[in-house]
């Protein structure tokens, strides 16, 4: 199955930064917490039937952050 899911930069300080992840007005919010190494969905999006596009956008956010990139806009493309 592919996937597309676009992720959009919503809030970063020294602490956290948050993306939305989904498609058009269809979206979920994902947090990676910089101190704790941990990431965390804070909303499901409503496409995200199967749990899949979180389980993405959350390996997307956290290779973005050990390169040390977090680019406004990004997506997961498989």
């Amino acid at each position: 199955m592919a996937f597309y899911i676009e992720m959009d930069k919503v809030e970063e300080t020294d602490e956290y930064v948050e993306y939305s992840f989904g498609r058009n007005s269809a979206f979920g919010l994902i947090r990676l917490d910089k101190n704790n190494k941990t990431v965390r969905v804070l909303k499901e999006c409503s496409l995200d039937i199967s749990g899949k596009w979180s389980q993405r956008a959350a390996v997307k956010l956290v290779r973005l952050w050990r390169s040390g990139s977090l680019p406004e806009k990004t997506q997961w493309a498989s």
